[in-house]
């Protein structure tokens, strides 16, 4: 159990010579497809956009974190041609503004769309940009308005807005995901699956906390305790129960396997297919798993010590499986 969790960034750490993790003070947002990992945070004082190929030991700066325009970056999404897409949400007590940027592979950063307006006790404007998204082929947002329904919105290689479809029935959503060329939208007491055409598959009626998908499954994580697996036509396949129910609700899926946080500092692994459900990560005392992330090449753990720190630990899919088998 400790060699297949004693990882960082995929790089195996012997007894007598460890390479010195990355120490981040600062770590938020952060999202990966395949092997790329990209994440705002502060390396040797330095605040930047940094990019990550799974397997390695040191992250590379992509740039200054120049998508900000009022106050920080709140969401990164993975685009084509190692392009990234951030997403900053500024909703004060009066104002409401939202900004996307695409952001090339050598740092190049161009506004491509904004949103906002008057904020009503706190909350957001009429027209908003609630998530980006990408699953690096697809890049785009979701855009709101006060006048019609949700908007599926591509990011073009040109680092233009494209309207892509209307999408009846979408209007306060609380988490997207995507996968292999399908989005799943996540609202109160229910899940709409679409392709990334904007061509709608299922509505799922479900109380989810949250979501995942894979190229042939919507994966859910119920306010009851259980991890449900549908179809993307919306057939419930499989329902487990998690056990206990927690306060974190993170979650993600690739091919047949889920990982979840059962608590702050521990990462439990299922297997889709047969239920089984084991521990695959765990923290030490003090510490918290800052969200994760599972790939094709495995699960990304960012883990948060005492001191406030932050080091990006890499569990292989390959250990993953062996532990579940076990």
């Amino acid at each position: 159990m400790v060699a297949a969790v004693a990882l960082l960034f995929g790089v195996t750490w012997s007894a007598s010579a460890r390479p010195a993790p990355t120490v981040l003070t600062t770590f938020a947002p952060w999202a990966t497809v395949g092997s790329r990992i990209a994440f705002v945070g502060t390396v040797s004082g330095r605040t930047k956009i940094w990019v990550e190929q799974f397997g390695a030991i040191q992250p590379a700066a992509l740039g200054p974190a120049a998508c900000v325009k009022e106050e920080e970056i709140d969401e990164l999404a993975p685009g084509p041609n190692g392009t990234w897409a951030c997403l900053e949400r500024t909703v004060g007590n009066t104002e409401a503004y939202y900004s996307v940027d695409v952001v090339s592979r050598t740092g190049a950063s161009k506004q491509v769309a904004t949103e906002g307006g008057p904020a009503v006790g706190g909350y957001g404007s009429s027209e908003s940009i609630p998530f980006v998204f990408g699953d690096g082929g697809f890049l785009g947002y979701l855009r709101l308005t006060a006048s019609g329904p949700g908007q599926l919105m591509r990011i073009t290689p040109a680092g233009r807005a494209a309207h892509v479809a209307d999408l009846a029935g979408i209007e306060t959503p609380e988490a997207v995901a995507i996968a292999a060329g399908h989005l799943a939208i996540l609202q109160p007491a229910s899940v709409s699956v679409y392709t990334t055409g904007g061509q709608q598959l299922a509505t799922i009626t479900a109380d989810a906390r949250s979501i995942a998908l894979t190229s042939d499954s919507v994966v859910l994580r119920t306010r009851d305790g259980h991890l449900a697996v549908y179809t993307l036509r919306g057939q419930l396949v499989h329902s487990y129960p998690l056990g206990r129910a927690t306060a974190f609700s993170d979650l993600a899926a690739y091919g047949g396997y889920a990982v979840y946080l059962a608590g702050g500092k521990t990462v439990r692994a299922v297997a889709l297919a047969t239920g089984t459900n084991r521990i695959v990560a765990r923290g030490g005392t003090g510490s918290f798993y800052n969200g994760l992330s599972l790939q094709a090449p495995g699960a990304v753990l960012p883990l948060t010590s005492p001191l406030g720190t932050v080091t990006l630990r890499f569990l292989p899919l390959s250990a993953l499986k062996a532990l579940l088998a076990r």
